[in-house]
């Protein structure tokens, strides 16, 4: 069996994160505006929440892939990762696990 790939989060080598791509928090002004993009709903319901948290936790997982690591620096993405609904996102690094 395949395992699945997990997503760390570290501000000053302490884990703030640690679990599934889909479970990361989403800043609510980016998931209602995706949500208006993809749906043109300002009041997403849970279906299309979930979707939008998929196309944020893909776009994620596409920064990994494009440039083949398994490291991602917060400073060198900001602007890529500013959905994300942590503080200070310069500040962290991401680790692709598994």
């Amino acid at each position: 069996m395949k395992k699945k790939k997990t997503l760390k989060i570290l501000r000053n080598d302490k884990a703030i994160f640690n679990g599934k791509f889909i479970d990361l928090p989403i800043k609510e002004a980016y998931l209602i505006s995706k949500s208006i993009e993809l749906f043109d709903d300002e009041d997403p319901c849970i279906i299309h929440q979930s979707y939008v948290i998929k196309e944020y936790a893909d776009q994620l997982f596409t920064l990994f892939k494009m440039h083949e690591t398994n490291t991602i620096i917060g400073n060198t993405y900001a602007d890529e990762l500013a959905f994300i609904d942590y503080t200070d996102i310069k500040e962290l690094v991401f680790e692709l696990v598994g």
